[in-house]
């Protein structure tokens, strides 16, 4: 079973669990996952369960995708891994629920301190 958690700095927003083989997570409201920020992209990325691990890929996204801090394209996902979309932070482990609704626009570069960090971390 997997669980998701959304987070926006300390506080968590939704808990999510499903036994689907691929989770969608983005902006717009067709998404399973959705995080209603101008940051995130429409679709921004997906994870997917490949055999008995759980992958973590880039749609290409305007922002990218972090897990731990790390800017990736495709990742393969640990139990307990942060990922970073945007501002928010989505844990990743085994089994909780809920969900929220959202609306999309345009995607909003961001342009803060701590975006520059990560991206330059990562170059």
């Amino acid at each position: 079973m997997l669980q998701i958690e959304l987070r926006y700095e300390n506080a968590t927003l939704a808990s999510y669990e499903t036994e689907n083989e691929q989770v969608s997570i983005g902006r717009n409201p067709k998404n399973d996952i959705q995080i209603d920020n101008m940051a995130v992209s429409s679709f921004h990325a997906v994870v997917k369960k490949v055999m008995n691990a759980y992958f973590i890929e880039d749609l290409n996204s305007t922002n990218g995708t972090f897990v731990n801090e790390k800017k990736i394209d495709k990742y393969e996902l640990l139990d307990g891994d942060r990922i970073i979309i945007g501002k928010h932070q989505l844990h990743f482990r085994f089994g909780a629920k809920a969900s929220q609704p959202a609306q999309f626009d345009e995607t909003m570069v961001l342009d803060t301190k701590r975006q520059k960090e990560l991206l330059e971390k990562n170059r």
